[in-house]
């Protein structure tokens, strides 16, 4: 479904044929980096990071999931399911020519399972250096699984979680106050009250979309030759460290790095832009 221009909330970037949103930025010849954003947020979460990445010469692709940000929703809700996300960055980059092009992947939440998931699907399109920011994937079910089962009560639940919005953005971060958390709600409420798709894209993948148990997959993509940087939020709410930081350890043994922030949540690359930017750039740059 197409998203309508909003001239309160104008689009930052281009879209594609098939209706998904991107930016691309930075110099021609720098080596790319894909940033692939969580559930319910959209490109706008890592405008800083890409900022950043610009000024170290890299070249960085921002989209939107499907329903979110700017992008058109999918046209049937069985679409939000794994197989449609990896579909949809699949379709952007063979438009943009960059399926086969040299590229590292940062991923946050739902997207490190994403990007996990997409690897699998197309591995010899695997990136030298994947960056994992409190990915998902591996989660214990929690309260996802009888979500699922409820099917004649998704609509009540649908409404009360969208009801409890705001408060839901607010535990992302550990410290509830500053420029940064602002920003951040902010840029929630902009997609809220700006998109009529957004939300339902959110509560579409959380009934759809892989969350966990995607261990085989993970398992696969481990035994690719790319190194991988996991980092997370000692104090996440949404996607607990424990246990999915050590399953995700051993999936990826042979060549992963691990970096825990402490007083840190969900968001904590959003809570400290330039100590992430400073990791992450650190770990993309060539060894010699």
């Amino acid at each position: 479904m197409s998203a309508a221009a909003n001239q309160h909330w104008p689009q930052p970037g281009l879209k594609t044929a098939a209706g998904t949103h991107y930016l691309l930025k930075g110099p021609k010849d720098g080596r790319i980096v894909l940033c692939i954003h969580g559930i319910g947020a959209y490109s706008a979460c890592f405008d800083k990071l890409a900022a950043a990445l610009v000024n170290e010469g890299y070249q960085v692709l921002q989209y939107d999931l499907m329903g979110r940000g700017w992008s058109d929703a999918a046209t049937d809700n069985v679409h939000y399911d794994g197989a449609g996300h990896v579909d949809q960055l699949h379709q952007l980059l063979t438009d943009l020519k960059l399926h086969d092009q040299p590229k590292d992947i940062i991923a946050h939440s739902m997207g490190g399972a994403l990007a996990a998931l997409y690897l699998d699907a197309h591995p010899s399109t695997h990136p030298s250096k994947l960056v994992l920011l409190s990915p998902a994937g591996l989660m214990k079910p929690g309260l996802i699984k009888p979500l699922r089962a409820l099917s004649c009560m998704h609509g009540l639940i649908k409404e009360v979680l969208k009801s409890g919005q705001e408060g839901a953005w607010k535990q992302v971060f550990v410290v509830k106050k500053g420029d940064n958390f602002e920003a951040m709600m902010q840029m929630q409420r902009d997609q809220l009250h700006n998109n009529p798709h957004s939300f339902d894209a959110f509560f579409q993948s959380a009934l759809h979309f892989p969350l966990y148990g995607i261990d085989e997959q993970a398992s696969r993509v481990g035994k690719l030759p790319l190194s991988t940087l996991i980092m997370w939020g000692k104090q996440d709410q949404a996607v607990p460290m424990k246990p999915s930081l050590s399953r995700w350890e051993q999936h990826f043994a042979q060549s992963v790095q691990t970096e825990v922030w402490d007083k840190a949540g969900h968001g904590f690359f959003l809570e400290q832009p330039e100590r992430a930017a400073a990791s992450i750039i650190a770990f993309l740059k060539p060894t010699a």
